[in-house]
């Protein structure tokens, strides 16, 4: 998406921009990012001397996977957006290119691990039972593969 800035010829002008945009879905270190509706954008486009200095408000609903139990949630998203454009790096200094601006904000945002809910409880290692929609009949038990040995130690009659 580009923004023309044809009419911010002038160091020191500004110009106020509103858009609503139909973004497609991302992806990001094996990760699915999917947008849902669209993005909302209220900015704010300064003109100095060496760059388009881009602050504003983005907002965006992401549908993420859950890192625990996989299912697909909703997050939306409220970002402040402050970014220097230098003109040496535009092709065009009457267009700004908004979409990378967009991508590495989303990206940003993105928590590292990704939950549902504080309190998801996953999946069953065992037989892959959704914890959070009720229980299994599996034992687990968990070992530290560091310390597996010791049980060895305990389950001889010696």
């Amino acid at each position: 998406m580009y923004i023309n800035l044809s009419d911010l010829k002038e160091i020191g002008g500004r110009k106020n921009v509103s858009l609503e945009l139909e973004f497609p879905d991302l992806e990001f270190v094996d990760r699915d990012i999917k947008i849902k509706d669209s993005v909302q954008l209220d900015l704010e486009i300064y003109n100095t001397r060496d760059s388009f200095v881009v602050k504003g408000i983005l907002e965006a609903e992401l549908i993420l996977s859950c890192s625990r139990c996989l299912k697909k949630y909703s997050s939306p998203i409220k970002l402040d957006i402050s970014e220097d454009v230098m003109k040496s790096e535009m092709e065009d200094e009457e267009e700004l290119y908004l979409d990378d601006i967009i991508v590495d904000n989303i990206i940003l945002s993105l928590p590292m691990k990704p939950l549902c809910s504080e309190d998801c409880k996953g999946i069953c290692p065992e037989c892959g039972q959704n914890l959070n929609e009720g229980e299994c009949d599996c034992e687990v038990e968990t070992v530290d593969p560091r310390l597996a040995k010791l049980k060895e130690f305990y389950n001889d009659n010696e």
